[in-house]
């Protein structure tokens, strides 16, 4: 008599992706990279980093802003600036932290000497590195992923990776390609933080639809200057 021996076999374990949050320096992604390309202003934030961390769990993308001040000859970029962050009401992942815009007074460089205001965005650091710190002591993530070539926010990402050093850090560093030898990303390394010029070239892929339409109904349509 035979006695057939059935196998079983055992499903290799599934391994999660590690959650990850994005922290969006807006204002140095904008002057880097949006300025130079209108095609892309309508961009699908969320679609964009999901994409490029295919092999992350991405629970969250922070972007940082300021919106222009109203009673300056900016309001045609304020309303266009309004209408694209409007949009991120449809991206369930997406959350906008703003700060404000605040004169800094000017001295004219020639023979007048006149002086005059010039806006400048202010908080958008001190929240960027607020929200790395509670995020990272708050354990709401495994890995952190900062989008900005500002030197300011070295100091937050030094101390994270001084006092979480199990926590995964990637620095990504907006610019154009013909710029990236002028943005310095050196630092990170001597800290042993991973550091890179922010992909570009499947950008195009990750464009809104045109009207967005809210979960409310309310449609928003892209702004007719953004080709």
């Amino acid at each position: 008599m035979e006695t057939n021996s059935l196998s079983t076999e055992i499903a290799p374990p599934v391994i999660a992706k590690p959650r990850t949050i994005v922290y969006v320096d807006g204002f140095n992604w904008y002057y880097s990279v949006f300025k130079h390309h209108p095609e892309w202003k309508w961009l699908n934030v969320q679609s964009f980093f999901e994409d490029l961390r295919s092999g992350d769990n991405v629970v969250k993308i922070k972007v940082f802003s300021a919106i222009v001040d109203p009673t300056r000859q900016y309001s045609d970029t304020r309303d266009r600036q309004k209408r694209y962050f409007k949009t991120f009401k449809s991206l369930p992942k997406v959350e906008l932290i703003l700060g404000t815009y605040q004169d800094r007074t000017v001295t004219c460089r020639g023979k007048c000497k006149n002086q005059y205001p010039v806006p400048e965005e202010k908080k958008t650091d001190v929240n960027i590195a607020v929200n790395l710190l509670n995020d990272a002591i708050k354990n709401e993530a495994d890995k952190l992923i900062l989008v900005s070539g500002d030197s300011d926010l070295q100091p937050a990402i030094a101390w994270l990776k001084k006092n979480y050093p199990k926590l995964g850090l990637i620095v990504f560093i907006p610019s154009l390609p013909e710029e990236e030898k002028y943005r310095r990303a050196s630092y990170y390394a001597t800290i042993g933080v991973a550091s890179m010029v922010l992909p570009l070239n499947t950008m195009g892929n990750h464009i809104l639809p045109d009207p967005v339409v809210l979960p409310d109904g309310t449609k928003v349509s892209k702004p007719p200057t953004w080709v």
